[in-house]
């Protein structure tokens, strides 16, 4: 087992797929044991607003999404996303990690998704910084690309602290809205690590 910033890293059955712990929340490999929780938020019309899919209608919605979206990229070797349990409610809120690269990949594009229950908590700020672990400590990358909508405005906010910069606007295509384009260096993240991160994982304590 490792330690980052005071998390507990440790392996789980996928070997590209380490578990972290925080004080609030285990970040681990879905299953579909946690099929009831991951439904409760994405059956909602809200949740998958700028998501390439519509809202789950049934619990076989949710296992088939399960086993596509998490069990078959981990199978395949991939990294993709965790889902977040909350270790106090005892239950997973949301997912987050990074879209489904290979181990060897060197820029990957992170994802957040939380039960609306839980929005407004500044979970998010937290989860980035897990990613972050995941992406520069675990992985090596170069490079990590976050993609925000116009109508979020709590995101970028989130970003710019974390030291991600701005590179871009995408226009809206069909339905979807304006795009911004975010990345982090492992040059600037290497930054962070010594001046930031520190600091601010102590206050999630």
């Amino acid at each position: 087992m490792n330690n980052i910033f005071g998390y507990k890293v440790s392996h789980s059955q996928y070997p590209q797929m380490k578990i972290i712990e925080t004080p609030r929340f285990i970040l681990r490999p879905a299953t579909l044991q946690d099929v009831h929780d991951i439904y409760e938020y994405l059956s909602q019309e809200k949740v998958v607003k700028y998501l390439p899919f519509k809202a789950h209608k049934t619990i076989n919605d949710t296992k088939r999404f399960i086993k596509l979206f998490f069990i078959n990229n981990y199978r395949q070797g991939k990294v993709g996303n965790y889902v977040i349990y909350h270790k106090n409610d005892k239950k997973v809120i949301g997912n987050a990690g990074i879209n489904n690269i290979r181990p060897k990949s060197k820029e990957g594009e992170i994802a957040i998704c939380i039960n609306p229950k839980y929005w407004g908590n500044d979970y998010a700020t937290e989860l980035t910084v897990i990613t972050l672990i995941t992406g520069f400590e675990l992985l090596d990358l170069d490079k990590l690309v976050a993609l925000t909508y116009s109508e979020n405005r709590y995101t970028p906010k989130s970003l710019n602290s974390l030291g991600f910069k701005y590179i871009k606007t995408y226009k809206p295509k069909k339905n979807l809205q304006v795009s911004h384009r975010f990345e982090l260096t492992k040059s600037d993240y290497s930054q962070l690590k010594k001046e930031y991160l520190p600091k601010l994982v102590k206050g999630f304590y």
